[in-house]
């Protein structure tokens, strides 16, 4: 991954009925995908009042309730905010990788696209920090992100789903119902539907995102950004039916020892003087090429930097960062020592 330190990765508008993938500093485009309708007006571009005479009626469902149909706060304008950086590391800072400048690239077509794809990688690299920073100047009330802790069932993403959407009322207590309320709902916005951790789904998960997204017709399908483990990649593609509709793969990997004397020097402050001799070490030692990582042992040396009163990092500070934050390696005992 190259680091990029001067550049600020948007998915906005760089010019009108486009979605494009922009460097803030130089206006240069990194990625283009036409679009019928914009994420964002352009400045130059004159905003039309929304009223209640302009707004499509939805066809009259008579299996739906009145306390569960009310639409979603259509004055909600804000953008998703900044991603959090692990433990909340103050100071650092985001560095567009070619991870996340591709990244950006393929959530601005797959919106475009009104498509599927799927985001996929070991745990810690920057997947999901990749995918908020991307949206980040996305309408919020737009981006449906679904985060479960543990396996859901389609039961739960519904009620996510219903939570999400801001919908007045009880949730329908049939699962007919409630899909037809959903699926309706889902038309009224071109909503980007995030499911992070996307490794605890089930088949029968993706099949239900998969029939809310088919039901949808040209822009007012959702779409949709599968995001998470090895896992998530190995249940879609394991099934032709989904698989074959992932309108992107995107593989996220670990650094390697290159890519992050390039990067790690514009994440922190702290490292931006180091020597390259001790990010080496720190990397052979257990930092590797996770994002997560070095900001953990980031936060540990700032805090024995402070205990000992340092101003700059040094190979003793770092050996105690990674003391605390690594377990400690047990020896292999040998076998005579476990006879008798």
């Amino acid at each position: 991954m190259t680091a990029h330190a001067n550049r600020t990765v948007r998915i906005g508008p760089c010019g009108r009925d486009t979605v494009e993938v922009c460097d803030a500093s130089t206006g240069q485009l990194l990625g283009t995908a036409d679009a019928q309708q914009p994420l964002h007006p352009s400045p130059s571009a004159q905003p039309q009042p929304q009223t209640p005479d302009h707004a499509p009626q939805p066809e009259k469902d008579t299996n739906m309730t009145d306390t569960t149909a009310a639409s979603p706060n259509p004055e909600d304008e804000e953008t998703v905010g900044e991603p959090d950086f692990y433990l909340n590391l103050a100071d650092a800072r985001i560095v567009a990788t070619e991870a996340l400048l591709e990244a950006s690239e393929n959530i601005a077509d797959t919106i475009e696209a009104r498509a599927m794809s799927c985001i996929y990688g070991d745990a810690g690299l920057g997947k999901t920090f990749s995918v908020l920073a991307a949206l980040k100047e996305v309408a919020a009330d737009r981006v449906l992100l679904l985060q479960f802790r543990s396996r859901p069932t389609p039961r739960d993403i519904r009620q996510e789903l219903f939570n999400e959407l801001h919908l007045e009322g009880e949730p329908p207590s049939h699962p007919s119902e409630f899909d037809r309320l959903l699926k309706r709902t889902l038309t009224r916005k071109s909503y980007v539907l995030v499911c992070d951790e996307a490794q605890q789904f089930s088949r029968e998960c993706f099949e239900f995102v998969r029939h809310l997204w088919d039901t949808g017709k040209g822009k007012n399908r959702p779409a949709v950004l599968f995001v998470g483990g090895e896992e998530a990649y190995k249940t879609l593609f394991s099934e032709p039916a989904l698989a074959s509709r992932i309108y992107i793969w995107q593989e996220f990997a670990p650094m390697e020892a290159d890519e992050v004397q390039r990067t790690i020097p514009h994440f922190h402050p702290v490292w931006a003087n180091a020597d390259p001799a001790l990010i080496d070490y720190v990397y052979d030692e257990g930092a590797g090429g996770t994002f997560r990582m070095w900001s953990k042992l980031t936060y540990h040396i700032l805090e024995g930097m402070k205990r000992r009163g340092l101003t700059e990092v040094d190979e003793t500070v770092a050996r105690w960062a990674i003391r605390r934050a690594l377990p400690h390696r047990r020896k292999t005992r040998r076998p005579d020592q476990d006879a008798g």
